[in-house]
This record gives C-alpha cells, structure tokens and sequence, in this order.
C-alpha cells in the first residue's frame, strides 16, 4: 500500500462495489437508496455497447418484476425483449418431450430474453449522480484497518487512495476481490464449451424456448425480440474449433441436423448466423460468500452451467438478499458488521446449492447415452405432462416465483 502523503485526496466510503453490469449496478442503486455512500470501481468505461453476437441473458418473470419495481423494466423493453411464453425440453433423437406453458404460472411469459446492455444502460443512467464513479479503473491492493478496507486503484494512471468500511465483488466469475482476500472456490470444468450466436430461421420461434439435450451436451434456442434466436451450444474442445472455423452455410447446416426434428418443423430452416464466440463451461462456487468486511454476488460468488438459464436470476437474489441484511439496524450502525454479512452468507447458501443441484443433475441425467437410459429418459419426459404437483413446481420455478430453496 503506498502512503498518503503520495494521495493526498483520499476518500470514504460506506460500500465500494468492485464490478459493475447488472447485478453491480443494481446493487448501488437499491444500497444508495437507503444512504448509503457508494463508490463503483468499473474495469470499462463502457460497458453498454453492443456486440456481435449480442451477449444475451434469460430473466425469468420474477427477476423482470424485480426491475420494474426499480422503475428500469420500461427501458429494457423499448429496446427489445423476446419473450419465454412455451419452453419445450427434447431430447435429439429421443420420442419424449415436455412442454412449459406461462399460463399454468398465469404469467404473460415465464421469462424474458435481453440483450445485457440493455439492462445495463438503464441502470448507469439511474445511478448518476447516486453514486462516485473509478472508470475505467482498477483495485492495486487492499490492506485491512481497524474498522475499514483501505484500496489503492489506479484510474487514469494515477494511483488513488479510498477507505471503505464494506467491499464487495461483483467482478465476475475470474473476480479479483476473491482472490485477493483468499475465498477459494470448489467446483469443476466441464470440458466443454458454449458456443454462442444468433440465428434467423424461416418461420420464426413462435415465442418457445427449446433446450434439446443432445450426447456431447445441450443445444438451447433462446427467442429474441426480433423473431430469430440466441443458441447456445455446447460442445467439446475440438469440435467447437471446428464448428468456429465453420462458413457461415456450412455451419447452418451442422446445426440444422443438430436441432433434429424438435425444433426444424415449427422454426423452418436456419437461414442466417451472427458471427460466433465460445466460452468455458463450468460449475464453480465460492467457499465463503463473504469475509471480513467483504461479500460476493453474482459471477464472483457462484458460476452455473447455462443448462437452465439461472445465472443472471440467481445474481439478482443474491442483490435482494444482501440489500436486505444491510437494511437492519445493526449494518446502519456498522455496515461491515460480520454478523450482517454472515446472516447474507447463510440465506444465500440454500438457494445457490439448491439451483447447482438442479442444474448439474439435469447433465448428469441426459449425459450417457446408452439406449436403455435414453428410453426411460423419453418415458420420463412424457410422463412428467401428466405429473401436475411436479409440473406446477417447475413452472413456478421456471418462472421465479418460487425457488428450490424456498419462496423468490
């Protein structure tokens, strides 16, 4: 740490966020809501320009209300918003099917498919003025004081001082703040990659959401506002090489034969692709949500495999959560205290353990491909359409009024 006569400005805070996007740039904006002083310290000075392909998230009903209440929902529509009102779960090559329908949850759609700097904008624009900004910036080091984390950051190659009572990692799934304040993770790779792109077809997505479980992996259709879909595919080292350095209509039509019978009858034919990108697919969670004067949330503290679309729903519960220990009397008087934050951990831990537990069982069930197990597979689909309690379950899930581990 460099000595304070080298930065004579510095500063202090209540909360320093470390990481913006969604799940940071929420979290200022409901702590700041309740006095809080806020700094956010963002890597991009940026980070709502659009890509190619468009980085795509699905919010399920439950996170959407969770917005509109923040008074944002009405900017992310105008910008685009395909919506989740069927999900249909296939297997390639398998009789079996189930469907999910946003009318057993009586909701206008189980979930919602947004571009990420959609939601993002919306948010920075809210939180001007709320709170003090370090970007495009970084965290150099942090030392513990008595009742404060002092950090040095560099921000426009000049080395800044600031004192904060709590620190929190919203900095994603590599998240720096973890490591240094040494939070391990346990977990695994899968060995496999998503690769990700948008695709046009010729009748459109009918507003269904396809996840097609196939040997090397699951194949998801996501619909987006403009009638084509977000796939997310998953596939070995070696093939997703191929399939990246694939022409454009070869490509197509690797994933024509991919999507199977389940999706080509209703979509039609794939007709044009985005440019492509990949990235590992993994399960990883945190050891500790938090240490002393420090909490996770989002990416930092637990990575899920894309399987059942839960990553950014369960990132805006661990906002809710942490937003409601920090409400109590006993954070007003000391923010950093380490019975709020354990109190945080502790209401958190069921809920991420429980959506790994579904998530990973899901892969293990579709993964061998033995044709015994994939008739039973093709049985169990069929009867889970019959299966009510079991059905209403998934659907209120599905949909987030309600969680593996108790209520949304």
């Amino acid at each position: 740490m460099q000595n304070a006569d080298m930065n004579p400005s510095q500063k202090d805070f209540d909360i320093t966020i470390v990481g913006g996007g969604v799940i940071g740039g929420v979290l200022a904006l409901k702590l700041s809501a309740l006095g809080y002083r806020i700094a956010m310290i963002e890597a991009a000075n940026m980070p709502f320009e659009k890509t190619n392909p468009e980085r795509v998230v699905a919010l399920s009903h439950g996170s959407r209300c969770y917005l509109e209440s923040l008074g944002l929902w009405s900017s992310v529509v105008a910008a685009g918003v395909g919506d989740i009102r069927h999900i249909e779960v296939r297997e390639s090559g398998n009789h079996g099917f189930s469907q999910l329908q946003a009318g057993e949850a009586d909701v206008d759609a189980l979930g919602y498919v947004v571009e990420i700097a959609d939601v993002v904008q919306p948010i920075y624009e809210a939180l001007e003025g709320k709170v003090t900004w370090f970007r495009p910036a970084r965290v150099q080091s942090l030392v513990y004081k008595k009742d404060a984390i002092q950090l040095s950051i560099f921000q426009a190659d000049k080395l800044e001082c600031m004192n904060t009572s709590l620190l929190v990692g919203a900095d994603g799934t590599n998240s720096q703040i973890r490591r240094m304040v040494g939070i391990g993770t346990q977990g695994w790779d899968h060995n496999r990659f998503g690769l990700v792109a948008s695709v046009a077809c010729e009748r459109g997505h009918a507003e269904t959401a396809y996840e097609c479980f196939r040997a090397s992996g699951p194949l998801a259709f996501l619909p987006l506002a403009d009638n084509r879909f977000s796939i997310v595919w998953a596939l070995a080292p070696q093939e997703v090489y191929r399939m990246m350095s694939l022409p454009d209509k070869m490509f197509l039509k690797r994933l024509q034969r991919a999507a199977d019978e389940s999706v080509l009858p209703r979509s039609g034919k794939f007709i044009g692709v985005s440019q492509r990108a990949c990235f590992p697919l993994e399960w990883r969670v945190a050891k500790a949500y938090t240490t002393s004067r420090v909490a996770l949330i989002g990416n930092a503290a637990h990575t899920l495999h894309p399987v059942a679309g839960q990553g950014m729903n369960l990132g805006l519960r661990d906002v809710m959560g942490l937003v409601d220990a920090l409400s109590s009397s006993l954070a007003k008087e000391d923010v950093g205290n380490a019975m709020v934050l354990q109190s945080y951990a502790e209401a958190r831990a069921i809920d991420v353990l429980a959506v790994s537990a579904f998530t990973e069982s899901m892969l293990a069930t579709f993964a061998p491909d033995i044709p015994p197990l994939k008739w039973l597979r093709g049985q169990a689909l069929n009867a889970f359409q019959i299966l009510h309690p079991l059905r209403d379950t998934l659907v209120k899930h599905a949909a987030g009024l309600t969680t593996f581990g108790g209520k949304a």
